[in-house]
């Protein structure tokens, strides 16, 4: 029998995979010619590619042990920056796999405890074997069933053009899909001075629907006054229901952690080491040392 066309171009390898391979963030930036620049979320915040409350929003969900996508048309639009930023709000009791592509086992499922795991895929898509894409991609997604958390990337320009591709093209299933908590669409803009802006557009809330996915809006970004504006009331729903408490107490944290991103942006705190510490002490944790799966040093 003919192999497909993908297995033709790259050679395949699966193999067990231990404890520590899932440790290691293999080609999480991508295969650039240039190295990768990490940022933390306050040199995110600074940059104006979203605001504090933004950046609260989704620290907490994936603290609450959330999944989120970040979706993007064009390469170098910020998304793995930004998802690798809102890895400095997991507990440092989560365990993070980072998955392997197309030679992924799923020998996680029996190392693991799905709650206290999230899932880390590059990207979504077919483009290199580090990246996840076909069946294994659906299986990843089928795990969620599980209890696990998943962070990824994609390509695509708006939300509806996300849940298309994944559900369509990809093959996920609706009901999988909508155990994801959060979808961002990033975009990337030239500069009146030569350079480039990167801008949250949208953030939704994903959830079941008769007829596939809902979509419901969190943020939005508004490109004339550059300003993001929030749907507060779903913001802070989403938020009771990941936490477990009532609207009042979700909607006061969420205020305080924006209020704490502020205050570190008032005192110049930017350097990653800087930010991981004082957003672990925020949640009564020791500054770490050093992460198990840091793509930021790894």
């Amino acid at each position: 029998m003919e192999q497909p066309a993908w297995r033709r171009r790259y050679a395949i390898e699966e193999r067990p995979l231990a404890p520590r391979d899932y440790d290691v963030p293999v080609g999480w930036w991508g295969w650039n010619w240039e190295p990768p620049i990490p940022m933390s979320i306050t040199e995110i915040v600074r940059a104006g590619n979203m605001d504090t409350r933004t950046a609260a929003l989704c620290g907490m969900t994936i603290e609450a042990h959330g999944s989120m996508l970040i979706a993007a048309e064009h390469p170098h639009s910020g998304k793995t920056t930004t998802l690798t930023a809102l890895l400095d709000y997991l507990p440092l009791s989560v365990r993070r796999i980072f998955i392997r592509g197309w030679s992924e086992t799923f020998d996680y499922l029996r190392q693991t405890e799905a709650e206290r795991t999230l899932l880390l895929a590059n990207e979504l898509s077919s483009h290199l074997p580090v990246y996840l894409w076909g069946p294994k991609a659906v299986k990843v997604f089928e795990t969620l069933r599980e209890g696990y958390a998943l962070g990824s990337t994609l390509h695509a320009d708006t939300a509806e053009e996300a849940v298309t591709q994944l559900t369509g093209e990809l093959g996920v299933a609706p009901d999988d899909l909508a155990r994801v908590h959060l979808l961002m669409v990033m975009r990337i803009y030239a500069t009146t001075r030569g350079g480039h802006a990167r801008r949250v557009v949208s953030l939704h809330r994903l959830g079941p629907a008769p007829d596939g996915v809902s979509l419901t809006p969190l943020v939005t970004h508004d490109d004339d006054s550059d300003r993001h504006t929030h749907t507060r009331d779903a913001e802070v729903q989403l938020l009771a229901d990941l936490r477990g408490e009532t609207r009042d107490a979700a909607a006061a944290e969420l205020d305080r952690r924006a209020a704490v991103l502020d205050q570190l942006i008032a005192g110049g705190t930017y350097d990653i080491p800087l930010v991981r510490a004082a957003l672990a002490a925020d949640r009564g944790e020791n500054a770490p040392m050093s992460l198990r799966g840091d793509p930021v040093n790894g």
